[in-house]
């Protein structure tokens, strides 16, 4: 049985993850690029949304 702080641990490290390939992304958008794709990795397809949609808010914010 999982236990809340192993859950929280999981949540964490997935967050994590999320981050860090948000952070790759706008690199690439910093770099000039605006049509990529996003190699998801090991996310899960609503991650690789999420990613998706922070990435555009940054974007459209200017604040990437």
């Amino acid at each position: 049985m999982i236990n809340s702080n192993d859950f929280m641990e999981y949540a964490g490290y997935r967050n994590m993850v999320i981050q860090e390939k948000i952070e790759e992304c706008l690199d690439r958008v910093r770099a000039g690029e605006r049509n990529f794709e996003i190699d998801g990795g090991d996310l899960t397809e609503s991650e690789i949304k999420q990613v998706q949609r922070e990435v555009e808010r940054r974007y459209r914010q200017g604040s990437y």
